[in-house]
């Protein structure tokens, strides 16, 4: 358990990657529009949870996951696991509560926080950048490189 905890710890110090609603970060606007849309996307989400399942069993096709969470540590477990795993992270919506999924193949990993409207990935190599903005880009999210 301490060796992944060491390997999330330094793979989020390394550079990250957005999955997001959004193309980009969005400026803040005197009106605070944003974060009435926010709020509404919030209140609405089954479809953008849908959208990061979907994205995290796709690239799950190509690459090995070890998934971690605060209750538990799951090397490549069965789809139905993967997801229920996922659909917990992003139902219980609790701050500081995250799922990490790491791609050993690759020393990357995905950071998924349900109170989140974005996926964070660390540390990709150029062959995951490229398929995950494939996949993204086929949910209708956007890939890039978080400020």
């Amino acid at each position: 358990m301490a060796d992944i905890t060491d390997k999330i710890d330094r793979l989020l110090e390394k550079q990250a990657y957005l999955i997001d609603l959004f193309p980009k970060t969005v400026p803040a606007k005197q009106d605070g529009r944003y974060f009435e849309i926010e709020e509404y996307f919030r209140q609405n989400r089954q479809d953008t949870d849908r959208k990061f399942e979907t994205v995290l069993l796709k690239l799950y096709c190509y690459y090995d996951f070890t998934v971690h969470t605060e209750d538990q540590t799951a090397v490549n477990p069965a789809p139905a696991h993967l997801l229920a795993m996922t659909d917990h992270c992003l139902k219980n919506r609790q701050p500081g509560e995250n799922m990490y999924i790491l791609i050993p193949e690759t020393e990357s990993m995905i950071m998924l926080n349900g109170d989140d409207l974005y996926m964070v990935m660390y540390h990709p190599d150029q062959e995951l950048k490229s398929l995950t903005a494939q996949l993204a880009a086929s949910e209708g999210l956007f890939f890039y490189e978080a400020p």
